[in-house]
């Protein structure tokens, strides 16, 4: 019996991380001539969640090790953001838009990495370049991927090719993108049933950075004030978070999803001596106010790996 074959994106799953697997899912049979199955290696967040309700979507099961599942890898190439158990061996694709994150495979296999908003978007090029028609629920899907990523077009990361890619799709979807992105951003922000462990958690993502180890976590919110009230409660379970997972750098950003600025988290002098070598931003009580600042990955990791040198 061959190996289930499975698709699937990083730790601490994102939206675009956790439809592109879907998405994969929705069209194996066509890209790759097998049926794949869609799997999570954490647990969805609020955004992931109404998405997949509104368009009544199993949500996918959760996968913490790989055995002998053979994985279409979406949404990162970051060995230490991929589930545990990947080998050289069962990596069959990576689609994926981060830098390479030095992933080795055994054999030949199918990549696509390019510099674009979300993996959503690299989908959609890969589905077009082979005739395959998108259906409505799969349109929405991907247009999901790109306003979140991109935050509703504000981020860095956003390509012409993004808007091009959405304008496309919503004439197949048909949506009233006003009032579309509100709900989707008001579920993004949404503070029910999240703990203060699942605030700095759920977008977090750890980086070798030369002989450092650097996690940085993000909550993209139209409210920062609601995650800010909680400040320190949130920097104690920084602190316990960084002492036991052995990181050097440990930093969390509040993203301002209207105004387009973030908070970073300051929880020692460790952090303060490289926030302040990096970034321009005032300080007030542990926060580094970032004007303009939304993008972990263009925005925050890039000058933090400068600053250490790497």
């Amino acid at each position: 019996m061959k190996n289930k074959i499975i698709s699937i994106g990083h730790k601490n799953p994102d939206t675009d991380s956790v439809l592109s697997a879907v998405l994969v899912s929705r069209f194996g049979k066509k890209i790759f001539g097998v049926e794949i199955e869609a799997v999570m290696a954490g647990d969805v967040n609020n955004e992931t969640k109404f998405i997949l309700e509104k368009l009544k979507i199993k949500k996918p099961r959760i996968l913490k090790v790989i055995k002998k599942e053979v994985i279409v890898l979406v949404d990162t190439t970051e060995p230490k953001q991929i589930i545990d158990g990947l080998t050289e061996d069962n990596l069959m694709a990576i689609i994926d838009h981060h830098n390479l994150g030095g992933l080795k495979s055994s054999k030949p296999i199918f990549t696509r990495v390019e510099s674009i908003g979300c993996t959503g978007s690299v989908i959609y090029k890969i589905l077009k370049e082979k005739n395959i028609k998108i259906d409505k629920t799969s349109a929405i899907l991907m247009i999901t991927c790109i306003i979140s990523d991109t935050l509703n077009f504000n981020s860095p990361t956003t390509t012409l090719d993004d808007k091009k890619i959405f304008k496309e799709l919503n004439q197949i979807a048909k949506l009233d993108m006003k009032k579309f992105v509100g709900k989707l951003f008001f579920a993004k922000s949404s503070l029910k049933g999240i703990s203060v462990n699942d605030i700095i958690s759920k977008d977090y993502k750890q980086f070798d950075m030369g002989k450092y180890k650097v996690g940085i976590g993000v909550w993209e919110t139209t409210a920062p004030e609601t995650v800010n009230v909680q400040k320190d409660k949130i920097i104690k379970s920084l602190v316990k978070k960084k002492d036991q997972e052995k990181i050097d750098y440990m930093f969390f950003s509040v993203v301002d999803i209207v105004k387009n600025n973030s908070d970073l988290y300051i929880i020692g002098k460790e952090e303060q001596g490289l926030a302040k070598k990096v970034f321009s931003g005032n300080m007030k009580e542990n926060l580094m106010f970032l004007k303009g600042v939304v993008s972990r990955k263009k925005q925050v990791t890039p000058q933090l790996r400068d600053g250490l040198g790497k």
